[in-house]
Parts: C-alpha cells; sequence; structure tokens
C-alpha cells in the first residue's frame, strides 16, 4: 500500500552584489564587503538556480515536515542540498599509508600517524597530548 509524505522541496536561488571596500587586511576588507553589500540595494539574481533538494519530510498528509530544527524522517543524503559526502578511501600497508582515494567529490585529506616510536617533541599533538606525524595529502578528487 503506498503511504502519503509532507515534504518541503528548496533549492538555491543565488544572487550576487559586487562592492568595493578599502582595508588595510583581507579578513578587515571582507567584514566591510559583508556589511556593505547588506545595505546596498543593488542585488542582481544569477542566471542558475540550485538544484531542487529536500530540506525535510514527515509521513502523512499534511504533517508538519519539521520537528526541533530538523526534518521529522531522516532525508538520504543524495536529496540534501550539498548531495551525499564524498568517499575517502585511506589504504594502510606495512605501517604506511600507501594510497589515499576520493571518490563522489572533492575533500582536503590530512592523515595523522601515531606510530612515532616515541619521537615527537617537535611534532603537533592532539587534543589529548599525544604526538602524530601529519602527512597532508592535498585537495583530492
Amino acid at each position: 500500500m503506498t503511504k502519503q509524505w509532507t515534504v518541503q522541496c528548496g533549492y538555491a536561488a543565488y544572487f550576487a552584489n559586487t562592492v568595493v571596500v578599502e582595508a588595510e587586511t583581507l579578513e578587515v576588507a571582507l567584514d566591510r564587503a559583508i556589511e556593505m553589500a547588506n545595505v546596498d540595494p543593488c542585488w542582481k539574481a544569477l542566471d542558475h538556480c540550485g538544484d531542487t533538494f529536500i530540506d525535510a519530510v514527515a509521513e502523512g498528509a499534511d504533517e508538519d515536515p519539521w520537528q526541533e530544527f530538523g526534518s521529522a524522517q531522516p532525508v538520504p543524503d543524495r536529496f540534501r542540498e550539498h548531495g551525499a559526502p564524498p568517499v575517502v578511501t585511506v589504504i594502510i600497508s606495512g605501517d604506511m599509508v600507501q594510497d589515499v582515494t576520493v571518490t563522489g567529490g572533492r575533500a582536503h585529506v590530512v592523515v595523522h600517524d601515531y606510530d612515532t616510536d616515541g619521537g615527537g617533541a617537535d611534532l603537533p599533538h592532539d587534543r589529548d597530548g599525544k604526538a602524530f606525524a601529519p602527512t597532508d595529502w592535498g585537495v583530492l578528487s
């Protein structure tokens, strides 16, 4: 038997406003640009709106699809605004990272190796104070 569902769909409608600001640093310039853009009436719609995605869903007709600031039913990743996240696969052999691959998107991959053989005074430490050797694989796709 089929069921009824109440589904809120949405899409990202992108607007842009280009402003010119003066500032001593990049961060100050970006803060000022946001302030200026927010009060400027010259916003323009861009040609492409985002793909339609699901905000929230509830089983039943005329149900509230929202519960406690989230969807009443879980929305599968592929239907969300950002889609399914990329999958990062780390291949370890012989106590060493041999390869890292990313499928389904782009990700910045950093591997923390805790097998430091007691060394580590000059290595970074995690929140628990354990030393690790970081390897930055960069942004992969």
